[in-house]
Protein backbone atom coordinates (compact mmCIF):
# COMPACT_ATOMS: atom_id res chain seq x y z
CA UNK A 1 0.00 0.00 0.00
CA UNK A 2 2.75 2.87 0.92
CA UNK A 3 4.25 2.27 -2.65
CA UNK A 4 1.36 2.85 -4.32
CA UNK A 5 0.85 5.47 -2.45
CA UNK A 6 3.63 7.21 -3.27
CA UNK A 7 4.08 5.99 -6.84
CA UNK A 8 0.16 7.72 -7.48
CA UNK A 9 0.84 10.56 -5.27
CA UNK A 10 4.15 11.41 -7.33
CA UNK A 11 2.40 11.52 -10.45
CA UNK A 12 -0.45 13.82 -9.35
CA UNK A 13 1.41 16.09 -6.75
CA UNK A 14 4.89 17.45 -7.65
CA UNK A 15 6.48 18.42 -4.51
CA UNK A 16 6.60 22.31 -5.51
CA UNK A 17 2.87 22.39 -4.84
CA UNK A 18 3.83 21.62 -0.61
CA UNK A 19 6.37 24.60 -0.72
CA UNK A 20 3.90 27.42 -2.21
CA UNK A 21 0.52 26.10 -0.49
CA UNK A 22 1.28 28.12 3.11
CA UNK A 23 1.68 31.75 1.71
CA UNK A 24 -0.26 31.31 -1.92
CA UNK A 25 -3.56 32.89 -0.76
CA UNK A 26 -3.10 36.24 1.09
CA UNK A 27 -4.01 39.65 0.00
CA UNK A 28 -7.64 39.70 0.43
CA UNK A 29 -9.08 41.46 -2.54
CA UNK A 30 -11.90 41.04 -5.39
CA UNK A 31 -9.15 39.82 -8.07
CA UNK A 32 -7.55 37.39 -5.88
CA UNK A 33 -11.42 35.55 -5.88
CA UNK A 34 -11.62 33.27 -9.26
CA UNK A 35 -14.61 33.59 -11.05
CA UNK A 36 -18.00 34.74 -9.01
CA UNK A 37 -17.94 37.91 -11.49
CA UNK A 38 -21.99 38.95 -10.71
CA UNK A 39 -21.62 38.89 -7.39
CA UNK A 40 -18.17 41.16 -7.04
CA UNK A 41 -20.41 43.34 -9.34
CA UNK A 42 -23.53 43.59 -6.99
CA UNK A 43 -21.22 44.19 -3.45
CA UNK A 44 -19.04 47.04 -5.75
CA UNK A 45 -22.71 48.40 -7.06
CA UNK A 46 -23.52 48.23 -3.27
CA UNK A 47 -20.29 50.40 -2.11
CA UNK A 48 -20.62 53.01 -5.05
CA UNK A 49 -24.05 53.60 -5.12
CA UNK A 50 -23.94 53.99 -1.05
CA UNK A 51 -26.65 51.84 -0.71
CA UNK A 52 -25.05 49.23 1.65
CA UNK A 53 -27.62 47.31 3.86
CA UNK A 54 -26.48 47.15 7.29
CA UNK A 55 -26.81 43.34 7.53
CA UNK A 56 -26.85 40.78 5.10
CA UNK A 57 -27.30 37.35 3.97
CA UNK A 58 -24.55 35.69 1.94
CA UNK A 59 -25.96 32.08 1.49
CA UNK A 60 -23.79 29.88 -0.71
CA UNK A 61 -22.94 26.07 -0.38
CA UNK A 62 -19.94 24.49 0.95
CA UNK A 63 -16.64 25.45 -0.87
CA UNK A 64 -17.87 28.87 -2.45
CA UNK A 65 -16.24 32.00 -1.96
CA UNK A 66 -18.96 33.36 1.28
CA UNK A 67 -15.68 34.27 3.44
CA UNK A 68 -13.73 35.97 1.00
CA UNK A 69 -16.09 37.68 -1.12
CA UNK A 70 -16.60 39.12 2.47
CA UNK A 71 -13.40 39.88 3.30
CA UNK A 72 -13.08 41.35 0.01
CA UNK A 73 -15.81 43.28 0.66
CA UNK A 74 -14.45 44.54 4.02
CA UNK A 75 -11.34 45.65 2.45
CA UNK A 76 -13.18 47.89 0.01
CA UNK A 77 -15.67 49.58 1.88
CA UNK A 78 -12.59 50.42 4.49
CA UNK A 79 -10.60 51.62 1.12
CA UNK A 80 -9.08 54.78 1.32
CA UNK A 81 -9.30 54.76 -2.69
CA UNK A 82 -11.57 51.94 -4.13
CA UNK A 83 -11.47 51.86 -7.58
CA UNK A 84 -13.86 51.00 -9.81
CA UNK A 85 -13.51 46.65 -9.47
CA UNK A 86 -11.83 47.07 -6.11
CA UNK A 87 -9.93 47.91 -3.09
CA UNK A 88 -6.16 49.22 -4.00
CA UNK A 89 -4.74 47.07 -1.62
CA UNK A 90 -1.94 49.34 -0.36
CA UNK A 91 -3.63 52.32 2.11
CA UNK A 92 -3.24 51.02 5.17
CA UNK A 93 -6.86 49.90 5.81
CA UNK A 94 -5.94 47.50 2.75
CA UNK A 95 -3.13 46.25 4.44
CA UNK A 96 -4.61 45.71 7.48
CA UNK A 97 -7.37 44.14 6.49
CA UNK A 98 -4.92 41.83 4.31
CA UNK A 99 -3.75 40.67 7.41
CA UNK A 100 -7.03 40.10 9.53
CA UNK A 101 -5.64 43.16 12.11
CA UNK A 102 -7.89 46.04 10.95
CA UNK A 103 -9.79 47.13 14.14
CA UNK A 104 -12.89 47.73 12.58
CA UNK A 105 -12.98 44.20 11.38
CA UNK A 106 -14.71 41.74 13.81
CA UNK A 107 -14.89 37.81 13.39
CA UNK A 108 -17.22 35.64 15.19
CA UNK A 109 -17.42 31.87 14.48
CA UNK A 110 -18.32 28.37 15.95
CA UNK A 111 -15.65 27.26 18.57
CA UNK A 112 -16.05 24.23 21.09
CA UNK A 113 -16.84 26.00 24.12
CA UNK A 114 -14.33 24.68 27.52
CA UNK A 115 -14.14 25.42 30.56
CA UNK A 116 -10.38 23.96 31.29
CA UNK A 117 -9.26 25.77 28.09
CA UNK A 118 -11.08 29.19 28.67
CA UNK A 119 -12.78 28.92 25.23
CA UNK A 120 -16.31 30.53 25.99
CA UNK A 121 -15.81 33.09 22.28
CA UNK A 122 -14.58 33.58 19.06
CA UNK A 123 -11.91 36.12 20.83
CA UNK A 124 -10.88 32.95 22.31
CA UNK A 125 -9.84 31.28 19.11
CA UNK A 126 -8.68 34.56 16.93
CA UNK A 127 -5.04 34.16 17.03
CA UNK A 128 -5.81 30.60 15.10
CA UNK A 129 -8.85 31.67 13.46
CA UNK A 130 -6.41 34.19 12.00
CA UNK A 131 -3.70 32.17 10.66
CA UNK A 132 -5.98 29.46 9.68
CA UNK A 133 -7.79 31.97 7.20
CA UNK A 134 -4.34 33.65 6.02
CA UNK A 135 -2.94 30.08 5.10
CA UNK A 136 -6.25 29.43 3.28
CA UNK A 137 -9.72 31.24 3.24
CA UNK A 138 -11.50 28.00 1.82
CA UNK A 139 -12.61 25.44 4.28
CA UNK A 140 -15.68 24.37 5.86
CA UNK A 141 -16.22 23.44 9.58
CA UNK A 142 -14.90 20.19 9.38
CA UNK A 143 -11.72 21.55 8.51
CA UNK A 144 -11.56 24.08 11.17
CA UNK A 145 -12.26 21.27 13.64
CA UNK A 146 -9.35 19.13 12.14
CA UNK A 147 -7.24 22.49 12.58
CA UNK A 148 -8.06 22.78 16.22
CA UNK A 149 -7.72 18.84 16.83
CA UNK A 150 -11.26 19.33 17.65
CA UNK A 151 -13.34 16.88 15.35
CA UNK A 152 -16.06 15.24 16.91
CA UNK A 153 -17.14 18.20 18.99
CA UNK A 154 -19.69 20.47 19.47
CA UNK A 155 -18.75 23.84 17.91
CA UNK A 156 -21.34 26.68 18.50
CA UNK A 157 -21.65 30.46 18.94
CA UNK A 158 -22.78 30.79 22.24
CA UNK A 159 -24.43 33.21 24.07
CA UNK A 160 -21.50 34.94 25.39
CA UNK A 161 -20.28 35.48 21.88
CA UNK A 162 -23.74 38.33 21.92
CA UNK A 163 -21.89 40.46 24.87
CA UNK A 164 -18.55 40.84 23.05
CA UNK A 165 -20.62 41.88 20.12
CA UNK A 166 -22.03 44.28 22.03
CA UNK A 167 -18.79 45.34 23.27
CA UNK A 168 -16.70 45.36 20.13
CA UNK A 169 -19.99 47.37 18.23
CA UNK A 170 -19.89 50.21 20.48
CA UNK A 171 -16.26 51.00 20.15
CA UNK A 172 -15.44 54.09 17.94
CA UNK A 173 -14.98 53.35 14.66
CA UNK A 174 -10.99 53.35 13.68
CA UNK A 175 -11.05 54.43 10.32
CA UNK A 176 -13.99 56.40 10.69
CA UNK A 177 -16.10 54.95 8.13
CA UNK A 178 -17.74 50.83 9.08
CA UNK A 179 -17.37 48.72 11.80
CA UNK A 180 -17.67 45.41 10.37
CA UNK A 181 -18.68 41.89 11.87
CA UNK A 182 -18.49 38.84 9.51
CA UNK A 183 -20.09 35.83 11.20
CA UNK A 184 -19.62 32.56 10.00
CA UNK A 185 -22.13 29.87 9.99
CA UNK A 186 -24.94 31.61 11.73
CA UNK A 187 -26.51 28.48 11.77
CA UNK A 188 -24.47 27.27 14.74
CA UNK A 189 -25.82 29.74 17.23
CA UNK A 190 -27.79 28.28 20.41
CA UNK A 191 -31.25 29.95 20.53
CA UNK A 192 -29.96 32.39 23.43
CA UNK A 193 -27.32 33.75 21.01
CA UNK A 194 -29.57 34.12 17.98
CA UNK A 195 -32.29 35.95 19.86
CA UNK A 196 -29.51 38.46 20.95
CA UNK A 197 -28.35 38.55 17.51
CA UNK A 198 -31.92 39.99 16.39
CA UNK A 199 -32.06 42.58 18.40
CA UNK A 200 -28.93 44.31 17.43
CA UNK A 201 -29.81 43.54 13.69
CA UNK A 202 -33.45 45.84 14.85
CA UNK A 203 -31.60 48.15 16.54
CA UNK A 204 -28.18 48.14 15.10
CA UNK A 205 -25.08 50.59 16.22
CA UNK A 206 -24.52 53.15 14.35
CA UNK A 207 -22.42 52.72 11.12
CA UNK A 208 -22.30 49.11 11.66
CA UNK A 209 -22.86 46.06 8.98
CA UNK A 210 -23.16 42.48 9.47
CA UNK A 211 -21.96 39.94 7.26
CA UNK A 212 -23.76 36.87 7.90
CA UNK A 213 -21.90 34.11 6.10
CA UNK A 214 -24.33 30.59 5.30
CA UNK A 215 -24.08 27.23 4.30
CA UNK A 216 -27.74 27.04 4.76
CA UNK A 217 -30.63 29.03 6.42
CA UNK A 218 -33.05 26.66 7.77
CA UNK A 219 -31.51 26.50 11.32
CA UNK A 220 -31.56 30.34 11.25
CA UNK A 221 -34.78 32.08 12.94
CA UNK A 222 -37.22 33.56 9.78
CA UNK A 223 -37.01 36.85 11.39
CA UNK A 224 -33.30 36.88 11.24
CA UNK A 225 -33.77 36.18 7.60
CA UNK A 226 -36.30 38.96 7.09
CA UNK A 227 -34.00 41.67 8.49
CA UNK A 228 -31.30 40.50 6.34
CA UNK A 229 -30.26 41.51 2.72
CA UNK A 230 -29.80 38.42 0.69
CA UNK A 231 -26.69 37.55 -1.61
CA UNK A 232 -26.98 34.51 -3.08
CA UNK A 233 -23.00 32.72 -3.51
CA UNK A 234 -23.18 30.23 -6.70
CA UNK A 235 -21.06 27.51 -6.54
CA UNK A 236 -17.55 27.95 -8.75
CA UNK A 237 -17.47 27.00 -12.35
CA UNK A 238 -15.17 24.50 -13.52
CA UNK A 239 -13.38 26.92 -15.51
CA UNK A 240 -12.57 28.94 -12.51
CA UNK A 241 -11.68 26.29 -10.04
CA UNK A 242 -9.25 24.78 -13.17
CA UNK A 243 -7.56 27.92 -13.44
CA UNK A 244 -7.25 28.78 -9.80
CA UNK A 245 -5.70 25.08 -9.43
CA UNK A 246 -3.22 25.76 -12.56
CA UNK A 247 -2.20 29.58 -11.47
CA UNK A 248 -1.85 29.04 -7.68
CA UNK A 249 -0.40 25.67 -7.48
CA UNK A 250 1.50 24.97 -10.88
CA UNK A 251 -0.30 21.38 -11.92
CA UNK A 252 -0.86 20.59 -15.47
CA UNK A 253 -4.32 21.65 -17.30
CA UNK A 254 -5.22 17.98 -17.37
CA UNK A 255 -5.00 17.21 -13.72
CA UNK A 256 -6.88 20.82 -12.85
CA UNK A 257 -9.88 20.29 -15.22
CA UNK A 258 -10.30 16.77 -13.81
CA UNK A 259 -9.91 17.51 -9.98
CA UNK A 260 -12.54 20.56 -10.71
CA UNK A 261 -14.52 18.08 -12.17
CA UNK A 262 -14.63 15.81 -8.93
CA UNK A 263 -14.70 19.36 -6.88
CA UNK A 264 -18.02 19.97 -8.35
CA UNK A 265 -18.11 23.41 -7.83
CA UNK A 266 -16.95 23.23 -4.36
CA UNK A 267 -13.43 25.20 -4.13
CA UNK A 268 -12.63 23.18 -0.11
CA UNK A 269 -12.74 20.24 -2.22
CA UNK A 270 -10.55 21.18 -4.78
CA UNK A 271 -7.88 22.42 -2.21
CA UNK A 272 -8.06 19.37 -0.09
CA UNK A 273 -7.02 17.53 -3.24
CA UNK A 274 -4.53 19.31 -4.68
CA UNK A 275 -2.90 20.37 -1.54
CA UNK A 276 -3.93 19.08 1.97
CA UNK A 277 -3.79 14.93 2.18
CA UNK A 278 -1.83 12.77 -0.44
CA UNK A 279 -3.96 9.69 0.43
CA UNK A 280 -6.65 11.80 -1.58
CA UNK A 281 -4.41 10.44 -4.63
CA UNK A 282 -4.73 6.81 -4.08
CA UNK A 283 -8.64 7.07 -4.59
CA UNK A 284 -8.41 6.01 -8.67
CA UNK A 285 -6.48 2.90 -7.11
CA UNK A 286 -8.81 2.22 -4.90
CA UNK A 287 -11.92 2.57 -6.83
CA UNK A 288 -10.58 0.28 -10.02
CA UNK A 289 -9.62 -2.42 -7.31
CA UNK A 290 -13.20 -2.37 -5.64
CA UNK A 291 -14.68 -2.37 -9.13
CA UNK A 292 -12.60 -5.44 -10.19
CA UNK A 293 -13.33 -7.06 -7.02
CA UNK A 294 -16.95 -6.42 -7.24
CA UNK A 295 -17.39 -7.85 -10.50
CA UNK A 296 -15.16 -11.11 -9.80
CA UNK A 297 -17.00 -11.38 -6.75
CA UNK A 298 -14.29 -12.18 -5.14
CA UNK A 299 -14.64 -12.80 -1.06
CA UNK A 300 -11.03 -13.10 0.04
CA UNK A 301 -10.29 -10.18 -1.93
CA UNK A 302 -13.64 -8.46 -0.66
CA UNK A 303 -12.38 -8.65 2.91
CA UNK A 304 -9.07 -7.14 2.17
CA UNK A 305 -10.25 -4.38 0.33
CA UNK A 306 -13.01 -3.52 3.35
CA UNK A 307 -10.12 -3.87 5.83
CA UNK A 308 -7.81 -1.43 3.80
CA UNK A 309 -10.65 1.23 3.46
CA UNK A 310 -11.60 1.16 7.31
CA UNK A 311 -8.00 1.57 7.71
CA UNK A 312 -8.13 5.05 6.39
CA UNK A 313 -8.80 8.13 8.14
CA UNK A 314 -12.12 9.26 7.91
CA UNK A 315 -12.72 12.30 6.13
CA UNK A 316 -10.83 9.93 3.47
CA UNK A 317 -13.49 7.50 3.72
CA UNK A 318 -15.58 10.27 2.58
CA UNK A 319 -13.64 11.68 0.22
CA UNK A 320 -13.50 8.51 -1.45
CA UNK A 321 -16.85 7.70 -1.85
CA UNK A 322 -17.63 11.13 -3.30
CA UNK A 323 -14.86 9.95 -5.78
CA UNK A 324 -16.97 6.73 -6.34
CA UNK A 325 -19.99 8.65 -7.15
CA UNK A 326 -17.85 11.21 -9.45
CA UNK A 327 -16.65 8.03 -11.25
CA UNK A 328 -20.43 7.04 -11.73
CA UNK A 329 -21.45 10.37 -13.16
CA UNK A 330 -18.74 9.93 -16.12
CA UNK A 331 -19.09 6.52 -17.12
CA UNK A 332 -22.83 7.48 -17.72
CA UNK A 333 -21.63 10.74 -19.97
CA UNK A 334 -19.29 8.11 -21.25
CA UNK A 335 -22.09 5.78 -22.47
CA UNK A 336 -24.55 8.11 -23.64
CA UNK A 337 -23.14 11.81 -24.56
CA UNK A 338 -20.29 10.50 -26.17
CA UNK A 339 -17.71 11.81 -23.84
CA UNK A 340 -18.41 15.55 -24.56
CA UNK A 341 -18.81 16.64 -20.59
CA UNK A 342 -15.94 14.41 -19.28
CA UNK A 343 -13.43 15.80 -16.38
CA UNK A 344 -11.41 12.78 -16.55
CA UNK A 345 -7.32 12.06 -16.09
CA UNK A 346 -5.87 9.86 -18.59
CA UNK A 347 -5.67 6.71 -16.34
CA UNK A 348 -9.36 7.44 -15.04
CA UNK A 349 -10.22 7.72 -19.13
CA UNK A 350 -8.57 4.72 -20.25
CA UNK A 351 -10.32 2.75 -17.16
CA UNK A 352 -13.82 3.97 -17.75
CA UNK A 353 -13.49 3.42 -21.64
CA UNK A 354 -13.03 -0.30 -21.00
CA UNK A 355 -15.94 -0.25 -17.65
CA UNK A 356 -18.14 2.31 -18.30
CA UNK A 357 -20.34 0.09 -19.83
CA UNK A 358 -21.20 -1.39 -16.78
CA UNK A 359 -22.89 1.46 -15.12
CA UNK A 360 -26.03 2.30 -17.36
CA UNK A 361 -29.67 2.41 -16.78
CA UNK A 362 -30.07 -0.79 -15.36
CA UNK A 363 -28.06 -0.12 -12.43
CA UNK A 364 -27.11 3.63 -12.07
CA UNK A 365 -29.92 4.90 -9.55
CA UNK A 366 -28.93 2.10 -7.03
CA UNK A 367 -25.17 3.06 -7.54
CA UNK A 368 -25.79 6.48 -6.49
CA UNK A 369 -28.82 5.45 -3.78
CA UNK A 370 -25.43 2.88 -1.77
CA UNK A 371 -22.57 5.19 -1.96
CA UNK A 372 -24.75 8.35 -0.60
CA UNK A 373 -26.39 6.48 1.86
CA UNK A 374 -22.57 5.21 2.36
CA UNK A 375 -21.61 8.46 2.94
CA UNK A 376 -24.65 9.65 5.37
CA UNK A 377 -23.51 6.91 7.43
CA UNK A 378 -20.17 7.72 7.74
CA UNK A 379 -20.57 11.34 8.59
CA UNK A 380 -22.81 9.43 11.65
CA UNK A 381 -19.86 7.41 12.33
CA UNK A 382 -20.80 4.13 11.69
CA UNK A 383 -18.34 1.52 11.81
CA UNK A 384 -16.18 1.47 8.44
CA UNK A 385 -15.42 -2.19 8.40
CA UNK A 386 -18.79 -3.10 7.94
CA UNK A 387 -19.95 -0.40 6.84
CA UNK A 388 -17.45 -0.92 3.51
CA UNK A 389 -17.89 -4.86 3.44
CA UNK A 390 -21.64 -4.39 3.21
CA UNK A 391 -21.02 -2.03 0.37
CA UNK A 392 -18.73 -4.16 -1.50
CA UNK A 393 -21.41 -7.10 -1.31
CA UNK A 394 -24.13 -5.07 -2.81
CA UNK A 395 -21.78 -3.75 -5.79
CA UNK A 396 -21.27 -7.45 -6.62
CA UNK A 397 -25.08 -7.44 -7.14
CA UNK A 398 -25.58 -4.41 -8.62
CA UNK A 399 -22.68 -4.26 -11.22
CA UNK A 400 -23.43 -8.14 -12.62
CA UNK A 401 -27.50 -6.13 -13.16
CA UNK A 402 -25.45 -3.63 -15.54
CA UNK A 403 -23.74 -6.33 -17.72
Amino acid sequence: MGGTVSKITNFLLPDKIHTIFVSIFTPMRFSDIPGNAKEKKALIYEAREKRVSHAQLFLGPEGSAKLSLSIAFAAYLLCDSPGQTDSCGVCPHCQKVSNLVHPDLHFVFPVVLSKEEKVSTSDDRLKEWNAFVLKNPYFDLNGWQMHLDEMGKNAVIGVEESRHILQKLSLKSYSGKYKIMILWLPEKMNNQAANKLLKMLEEPPEETLFFLLSDSIENLLPTIISRTQLLKIAPFETDDIAYFLETKFSVDKTVSYSIAGLAQGNMVEAVQMVSGDENQHIYFDFFVKMMRTAYAANAFELMNLSEELAALEKEQQKNFVRYGLHLFRESVILNYMKGELVNLRNEERAFLEKFAKFINNQNISELNEEFNLAHYHLERNANAKILFTDLMIKLTKLIKKGV
